[in-house]
């Protein structure tokens, strides 16, 4: 192994000790990100993160690249469609009370 591959090796090591990996290489960053910047607001965070992402080379997002293609992939419903919760009967009579007063 050179170098590179052991720096990768070992930060993805570092990053996926207790945490989700996830497919998406930007979240795998973000998460990352999250850890190293414990005081900002979540909205301070994003923006950050996303501005930080743009400006960083591909070497750099290499390891978050590798982590998402390693990631498990999703396992599939058994039914193959996803469930849905049951609507509420709609009130008829806030219905008829707002039809009444156009009158």
């Amino acid at each position: 192994m050179d170098k590179k591959s052991q720096k990768v090796t070992k930060k993805q090591s570092d990053m996926s000790k207790s945490s989700v990996i996830y497919r998406n290489p930007f979240l795998n960053f973000l998460q990352d990100f999250r850890k190293k910047n414990i005081g900002l607001t979540s909205q301070e965070v994003m923006q950050k993160a996303a501005e930080m992402w743009r400006k960083m080379s591909e070497n750099e997002k290499a390891p978050y690249y590798e982590m998402a293609k390693n990631a498990p992939k999703r396992k599939k419903r058994k039914s193959g469609r996803k469930r849905r919760r049951a609507r509420r009967a709609r009130s008829y009579s806030s219905q008829r009370s707002t039809s009444s007063s156009r009158d």
